[in-house]
């Protein structure tokens, strides 16, 4: 059979301890040998996972469309909560990180990221921008339920020469790119 690979790439493994399932084994010897990126991680738990979970579903959407995984973090769990070590742990557990078992943030951040790709594309929310904004603004908002549901609708009504601005700021001197990121976001969003 002839796959098109290279086969000196090809690593053929058995575990010579009968309990440890090669999910688990892969994990370890990634670990030990070339250092994954922060996102690799999201691979391990979803090939030993026995229940399904929706928040660790939208993190693995996320993952697959070239998102970091602290900015997974964020949208997922309204925190940088989700580290790797956890996630290659949950591979011998079959327990996702406890960050994914509290699914009210992600029910009302997973609308903000569904209104979001309306006009905005997955390359800048895949950044931190929008998110972080959105965190401070929901922590701080003396009504949640009604901050999130105004978010949905603002997010939905940004014209394209807004989403190109807020992509693009304008910067002046002194102020960083991402805090005139920021400060677009505010005067649109805000």
């Amino acid at each position: 059979m002839n796959l098109g690979k290279n086969l000196d790439e090809l690593v053929i493994c058995e575990a010579l301890n009968a309990e440890m399932e090669i999910a688990a084994l892969i994990a370890e010897m990634n670990i030990c040998t070339i250092s994954w990126k922060g996102t690799d991680y999201m691979a391990a738990p979803a090939m030993a996972l026995a229940a399904k979970n929706e928040v660790f579903d939208f993190a693995v959407e996320l993952q697959t469309k070239g998102f970091p995984l602290a900015t997974i973090s964020l949208w997922c769990t309204g925190a940088n909560s989700l580290k790797p070590k956890d996630l290659v742990a949950s591979v011998k557990s079959k327990v996702l990180p406890r960050a994914f078992g509290d699914a009210g943030w992600f029910y009302r951040s997973v609308k903000w990221y569904k209104a979001a790709l309306e006009r905005i594309p997955n390359s800048f929310l895949a950044k931190k921008y929008l998110i972080t904004f959105l965190i401070k603004k929901f922590n701080h908002a003396e009504n949640p339920m009604l901050f999130s549901s105004q978010m949905e609708e603002k997010l939905r009504s940004l014209t394209d020469e807004q989403v190109k601005e807020i992509m693009n700021p304008k910067t002046e001197e002194d102020v960083s790119r991402e805090q005139a990121t920021y400060d677009t976001l505010e005067k649109y969003l805000g």
